[in-house]
């Protein structure tokens, strides 16, 4: 389907090169927003244990939201994810 040419040398190493200096950027940003966040005591005391051994922050809104509000809901919505897919897959066509 189409015409299927590789890319140029210098455009594929000019994306790797900008892939590359995008991830330092990024670990830059993460590094330094942990280490400056490194010794706080309020952090530690919203701490408490979770599942399996890990530990949950009670004032994170992402851990509270999965584990209070949508507890009830997981299994109804992987499951719905799961009966959809096998649906579409059965109606969209196959390749021969």
């Amino acid at each position: 389907m189409g015409i299927k040419a590789a890319l140029p040398k210098y455009e594929i190493y000019s994306y790797y090169v900008m892939l590359c200096l995008a991830m330092f950027w990024a670990t830059s940003w993460i590094f330094e927003v942990s280490n400056s966040n490194i010794n706080r005591k309020a952090f530690k005391a919203s701490v408490k244990p979770s599942y399996f051994g890990r530990k949950m922050d009670t004032s994170d809104f992402e851990w509270m939201m999965w584990f209070s509000t949508f507890r009830a809901h997981i299994l109804f919505a992987l499951s719905g994810h799961v009966l959809f897919a096998k649906i579409c897959s059965m109606l969209a066509p196959q390749p021969l």
